[in-house]
């Protein structure tokens, strides 16, 4: 797989990560940890705050904050650029209170609930640096559950690249989590960076491995044939040597016209002009709903027919899920069943920014020029 420098061969490129969820989302998450013990809060060094100091979130929704990183993707959607961390909020039970003043987000929660129930996630992205000076994307993503009233958190890095990342800049937020009686920090900033430099580390703790394989690896590609594919991906789980098929993950070029925005390497001109096609076949006998569902949830999309039933019963061997784009505009669907989708540009940036498989995608599409014939 391309991670920063290309591989010398095609073995199996084992990636560390885990409870990634999300519209092709693939492995449910195994691992939660419980948050950290009650402390004392120091704030520390931090940035001076922003014009909004406070800020209240509340109810299900997606909200997105700004950084100190610009996203890897700007200028794509709607979104400011500097709006690179999305805090989700699953249900009407959580409170956000956002202080920049101290750079800590609290989330407030008294609902007793039943057994690891998901409340909530935030996702950071950053920039990080590999050992040989290069800048590139990295992302850690923070899930909270409730069993009952205790809350329980569970931490993985998304990787970019496979060259270990030896400094990251993230938004210095630390997380807070109130039950009603008792305040616990689930995350500070030292944890972020420390996710991010050491996740193998992660990894072991969470017992889950993902196998890629990247079909096109040392091939020259024809940027001017219908159907040519650009980023050609299966994920498994399970050991380098005996893993199960998941899915595989197809960036598709459906027109010669396209060739001269494939040479460009730029995201945002192919997302507006041409056409396009991102598949995901199930390799699999069952991907389970919860692995669309929430994900539908979080890129704007839950609720387009195309897609309501694979959010109830989900994915089954030999569907594939398809996501286009023609021209600026977009559309999702399964089988012969299309439904378009509302701002389009928004919900592919968020997807390339926030998802573990997007970054690799946003890269491997930003390498094309140099991969051509």
């Amino acid at each position: 797989m391309r991670w920063g420098k290309p591989l010398k061969n095609s073995r199996f490129v084992t990636l560390w990560f885990f409870a990634i969820t999300g519209l092709l989302l693939l492995v449910p998450g195994l691992f939660t940890a419980a948050a950290a013990p009650e402390q004392a809060l120091d704030p520390g060094e931090r940035s001076a705050p922003g014009p909004d100091a406070t800020r209240t979130l509340q109810g299900r929704g997606v909200y997105y904050l700004a950084g100190r990183v610009k996203s890897p993707v700007a200028g794509i959607g709607s979104r400011p650029d500097d709006a690179t961390n999305r805090l989700a909020l699953d249900d009407a039970h959580t409170t956000a209170l956002v202080d920049r003043r101290v750079h800590r987000i609290t989330l407030r929660n008294e609902h007793r609930y039943g057994l690891n129930d998901l409340v909530g996630c935030l996702l950071l992205l950053g920039e990080g640096v590999t050992g040989s000076g290069e800048k590139v994307p990295v992302a850690v993503h923070l899930k909270i559950h409730k069993s009952f009233d205790r809350f329980t958190t569970s931490l993985h890095p998304h990787p970019t690249v496979r060259d270990p990342i030896v400094r990251a800049t993230f938004e210095p937020f630390e997380v807070v989590l109130d039950n009603g009686y008792r305040k616990t920090v689930a995350l500070t900033p030292e944890q972020t960076i420390e996710a991010v430099r050491d996740p193998v580390l992660t990894a072991r703790l969470a017992n889950l491995v993902i196998q890629v394989t990247d079909h096109l690896e040392g091939e020259t590609l024809d940027p001017a044939r219908p159907g040519a594919a650009l980023v050609d991906l299966s994920l498994g789980f399970g050991s380098e040597k005996l893993n199960m098929k998941l899915a595989r993950v197809r960036l598709l070029s459906n027109a010669a016209e396209n060739a001269a925005l494939i040479r460009e390497g730029s995201i945002g001109g192919m997302l507006e002009q041409g056409d396009w096609e991102f598949r995901v076949d199930s390799l699999s006998p069952y991907i389970p709903r919860w692995e669309f569902d929430r994900g539908f949830f979080l890129f704007g999309i839950e609720g387009l027919p195309a897609i309501e039933e694979i959010a109830k019963r989900g994915l089954l061997r030999g569907e594939t899920l398809v996501v286009g784009y023609r021209n600026g505009a977009g559309y999702i669907g399964v089988g012969e069943r299309r439904s378009a989708i509302p701002d389009p540009a928004d919900v592919a940036r968020s997807y390339l920014e926030f998802h573990f498989v997007g970054g690799v995608v946003a890269r491997q599409v930003a390498e094309l020029p140099g991969r051509l014939d």
